[in-house]
């Protein structure tokens, strides 16, 4: 009996041993300050005048919707926005040239394999903003001297 006890108090010992603290893996991650507010759909007059990657993501694509309304959407699904060649396509849901949740993002890269994506989330981006927060060479000057 004296050696199942002392097992025991062994092996929980060992096992508080490998506990982690839950603080110590924690990473703060900053909210991307160029996410804007989120949007129920993007309507498009003809077509889609442009897209980009975001930070080699490939679960978010930022679709232009004319020179100056830029919207980043968030995809589930097996597509790469990143290896995009020349053309992306969008399949909706409803007979119109808009685009909500739940509708299909296909990259050309992704053609072959019948694979899309589906947006979950559309929010209004704003690049300037990234560009904002960083110093410029002047200030950078300045703040050595």
């Amino acid at each position: 009996m004296k050696k199942i006890l002392v097992s025991t108090l062994v092996s929980a010992f060992f096992l508080m041993g490998c506990q982690t603290n839950p603080d110590t893996n924690k990473q703060e991650t900053k909210p991307d300050i160029r996410i804007g507010e989120e949007v129920n759909q993007i309507c498009f007059a003809r077509s889609i005048n442009g897209w980009e990657a975001v930070d080699k993501r490939n679960d978010v694509i930022v679709l232009n919707k004319n020179v100056k309304d830029k919207y980043i959407l968030s995809l589930a699904g097996i597509c790469d926005p990143q290896w995009a060649m020349s053309r992306i396509g969008t399949v909706s849901r409803g007979n119109s040239s808009c685009l909500s949740r739940g509708d299909k993002i296909i990259t050309d890269n992704n053609i072959n394999r019948n694979a899309s994506c589906t947006i979950m989330k559309i929010n209004k981006w704003h690049p300037e903003k990234h560009v904002e927060q960083q110093p410029t060479q002047a200030v950078m000057k300045t703040a050595e001297d």
